[in-house]
């Protein structure tokens, strides 16, 4: 009888522990959730209807040399809810240091029947503030030949982005040129991106 109580007690105390474990888990995911409104507003909220700079954007711009380009980008979340939850499944977590204005994403650009992938990463100026700036390279290939998107910096605002754009030319071989004396070299450019819903 002693043994059955004490085996019974045991068990018990054994899944108080582990209830207790997972609990803590479980609330760190949400403290560090809570923590992400705050330092990622840009990304994150707890109200649905908020508009977020993450996700799927669409724009249209004219280069230097008079040719329309179509670009789709997309803004990934810093950490999905997946990542989280794995960083708090493992016996030692990993607190997140990176920057809180600091973002990736994938950009598709369309022009003349071509297509190219890039991968973007940028940031806003400030975590709350709606200045950002953000560049892209090629995904695999060399960048396209003819006046490439160098930088894009403007202003983000609900389901809109204005942009500012500087470019950089490229040779068929992929090496950058830059003539002081054409003016088409030093010229900037405007897109405004819309959100795609």
């Amino acid at each position: 009888y002693v043994l059955v109580e004490y085996s019974r007690k045991g068990l018990f105390q054994g899944s108080v522990i582990v209830a207790v474990l997972i609990l803590s888990r479980l609330s760190c995911y949400f403290i560090d959730k809570q923590y992400d409104y705050y330092r990622r507003p840009w990304a994150y909220s707890s109200d649905p209807n908020k508009p977020l700079l993450v996700g799927k954007w669409k724009g249209a711009f004219t280069d230097p040399d008079q040719i329309d380009h179509s670009v789709w980008i997309e803004i990934f979340e810093p950490t999905t809810a997946e990542e989280r939850m794995k960083r708090f499944a493992h016996n030692r977590v990993h607190t997140d240091h990176s920057s809180p204005t600091y973002f990736e994403g994938l950009a598709l650009m369309e022009s003349q029947g071509r297509r190219d992938s890039f991968e973007l990463w940028g940031g806003l100026k400030k975590r709350d503030g709606h200045e950002l700036h953000f560049q892209m390279r090629p995904l695999k290939d060399k960048h396209p030949p003819g006046f490439n998107l160098n930088e894009c910096r403007g202003n983000w605002n609900g389901d809109a982005i204005d942009l500012n754009l500087t470019y950089s030319w490229f040779r068929p071989d992929g090496s950058s040129f830059y003539n002081s004396a054409d003016p088409r070299f030093s010229a900037e450019g405007k897109m405004v991106m819309g959100r795609v819903k």
